[in-house]
């Protein structure tokens, strides 16, 4: 009988974080932000030119990976496949560069959805404000907003070292 308990114990505390996770945020954002001391037009060529990402985005940079080039489309101004020795890929679409405001969608064969934004704001002395905004859409999975809430310690300490090397790679 006490078995039996404990299994329908189990059972109740799942069930409480099952519909728990459902009061948690479906999207989450994870915003960094580097100051940079060149152009404006410097820092935007970095980010818009995606041949000169292999000097900071952490996948270009990986020897295993294949960067294939893509046809622009329709709603689409260049693209890239990333391909890895798994098989897996990563297109990169860059979607919209008006303003201060550079948009890149990431899909994945995952069904998370991640959107690169760039906010390029312009402070005193030819320094400019990047911040990378990177949006993910994590669905109505529980699991996976359980999982949003750990992203930043996942992955901001990369996304961190990526704008470090954007950084070095705009102001050279």
């Amino acid at each position: 009988m006490s078995f039996f308990r404990f299994i329908i114990f189990l059972l109740g505390v799942f069930i409480v974080i099952f519909l728990l996770a459902f009061l948690l945020p479906s999207k989450v954002t994870v915003s960094k932000s580097v100051e940079i001391n060149a152009s404006h037009d410097a820092v935007k060529k970095e980010i818009v030119n995606i041949d000169e990402w292999k000097k900071w985005y952490p996948a270009f940079k990986d020897e295993t990976v294949t960067v294939l080039k893509n046809q622009a489309g329709k709603e689409v101004l260049s693209s890239v496949t990333l391909k890895d020795k798994q098989g897996k890929t990563i297109l990169l679409n860059l979607a919209d560069t008006s303003n201060n405001k550079i948009s890149i969608n990431v899909e994945s064969a995952s069904s998370t959805k991640v959107r690169y934004v760039f906010l390029l704001i312009p402070k005193q002395n030819n320094q400019i404000q990047l911040t990378w905004d990177v949006n993910i859409d994590l669905g109505w999975y529980p699991w996976k907003r359980i999982e949003g809430i750990f992203f930043d310690k996942f992955s901001g300490s990369q996304y961190e070292s990526a704008l470090g090397d954007l950084k070095t790679a705009a102001e050279n």
